[in-house]
């Protein structure tokens, strides 16, 4: 099965090469696969309105063209599920990237018939309130993004107004008070992979609906995830939480990133990526020399066609991706789990003074060591563990926090690793993951925290946003553990 990007289509050429629509269909029809290419409810020819892949709605609608393939297609390959349960079950993939990776992960967790048996989902998220609101943030260029793209999508020419009205109208006030409600954040937490992950029920499908699927966690199955290191609307994270979760079942679940993904579409202010690396990186589907395509075809005749050792190829370990500056040559490592938390390399960070809602795009830089003396990688979730104090009280602070790294070719210049930031909400104690990030470390480039009192992939969701426009003042002060990857492996 292939399904397509949020308010897009399915495909009918076998050649799609939308960012947001990943997954070469036409290599796996030469390769001897059938593919079932759908339409999600609302896009494309289907006339409902889009619930962002609510189980109810787009989960139903899902497993009825399973059913629908299953009754009518005489070519598709029947076996025993994953975990032996059934006999005689079909013998599905799935492929597909963002909304299209979104529906995979959905049917992996609501077929009870557990038909699905390998699954490649790309650039996709976990939790959508993380995605769209994190830690109580609203990512606002995204947010209008998605909400200007589902509201105008669809082919039918029946003009706009392809999402559900709740859907609508709680994006659109959510960017206008700076805040996520709580039917929206009900409503986005039962439409993510974590509500069957974590197990964690949730009391309502937004107004007027409950969840008819309980939170049980997926089973087993054979995934390779992809994440794009640079993608500011899914981050890093959503693939590595994913994967810590597909894991538990005892499936074949690998991890890889490449430098494209939503970024690709320029929908927010990426200021160094061409100052520092090539032109097309933003381009590249590949960690080191592994491709995606490839690496699909490879990963589906091992577990789909039953060809033994066939994804031998294709690295096991996670695989993180980063640029050399200026060379366009994808390069990555290998390594044996993703370092998080305190597995990471401790700065403290003496007290600091910052404000928020003020110097947007200028950050306040707290230096991390002193400059390398030798080539390094940074590859993980840094972890960050600080109190942020107002100096005086004037309001609710947030706050954008970074991994900035000068490169001792531009001396002075520090460059967001990976364009991610960390919103914080208020002030006291704060224990956060950061945003995933990748980077090579030149002899001579420096390290440091970067602390934004406004950032403009937040434009509207800082403290100068309409609701509650203030100037708070604060200091931070604590500690940060860096993901610095000793004795790194580089990928093939």
């Amino acid at each position: 099965m292939w399904g397509p990007g949020y308010a897009g289509s399915r495909d009918t050429t076998d050649t799609s090469t939308s960012p947001l629509s990943p997954g070469n269909i036409g290599s796996l029809v030469n390769a001897g696969y059938g593919v079932v290419s759908i339409d999600e409810r609302g896009f494309g020819d289907d006339t409902g309105t889009a619930r962002s892949m609510d189980p109810n709605f787009e989960g139903l609608m899902d497993l009825s063209v399973m059913d629908w393939a299953q009754a009518n297609l005489t070519w598709i390959k029947y076996g025993p599920t994953l975990e032996g349960d059934d006999p005689h079950e079909p013998v599905m993939g799935s492929i597909g990237g963002s909304y299209g990776g979104m529906y995979q992960l959905m049917l992996l967790d609501i077929d009870k018939r557990h038909r699905l048996h390998a699954i490649v989902p790309q650039i996709t998220p976990y939790d959508l309130n993380y995605s769209l609101y994190p830690n109580a943030v609203v990512k606002d260029n995204w947010d209008l993004i998605l909400y200007g793209a589902g509201y105008s999508g669809g082919s039918l020419g029946t003009g706009y107004g392809h999402e559900d009205p709740f859907l609508t109208q709680d994006v659109v006030d959510s960017v206008e008070t700076n805040v996520e409600s709580q039917p929206e954040h009900d409503f986005f937490g039962y439409h993510s992979d974590s509500y069957f992950c974590n197990g964690t029920p949730i009391a309502t499908d937004g107004p007027g609906y409950s969840p008819l699927f309980a939170p049980n966690h997926p089973p087993k199955i054979n995934a390779m995830m992809w994440q794009g290191m640079r993608d500011t609307l899914f981050t890093f994270n959503n693939a590595y939480n994913n994967y810590m979760c597909l894991k538990q079942g005892g499936g074949d679940v690998r991890l890889f990133t490449y430098q494209s993904g939503h970024n690709t579409l320029q929908g927010v202010p990426d200021p160094y990526m061409y100052e520092f690396y090539s032109p097309t990186d933003d381009l590249s589907s590949n960690c080191a020399s592994t491709n995606v395509d490839t690496a699909t075809t490879a990963f589906f005749n091992q577990y789909l066609k039953g060809m033994a050792g066939a994804a031998n190829s294709v690295p096991t370990g996670p695989c993180l991706s980063f640029s050399t500056p200026l060379t366009g040559t994808s390069q990555g490592v290998l390594v044996p789990s993703v370092t998080t938390g305190h597995a990471g390399t401790h700065y403290s960070i003496p007290t600091t003074y910052a404000v928020a809602g003020a110097g947007l795009d200028t950050p306040i830089s707290v230096p991390l060591g002193s400059a390398f003396s030798a080539a390094s990688v940074v590859g993980g979730l840094p972890r960050l563990e600080v109190t942020i104090t107002p100096v005086v009280a004037t309001g609710e602070p947030i706050l954008f926090f970074g991994i900035g790294q000068t490169h001792a070719s531009q001396p002075g210049t520090w460059d967001l690793i990976d364009n991610q930031l960390t919103p914080v909400r208020g002030a006291g104690p704060v224990t956060v993951d950061m945003t995933g990030i990748a980077a090579q470390i030149a002899p001579g480039d420096q390290l440091s925290l970067l602390i934004f009192g406004l950032e403009d992939q937040y434009t509207a969701s800082g403290d100068v946003n309409a609701a509650n426009p203030t100037i708070v003042p604060v200091t931070v002060s604590g500690d940060l553990w860096v993901p610095l990857i000793s004795n790194p492996v580089a990928a093939p």
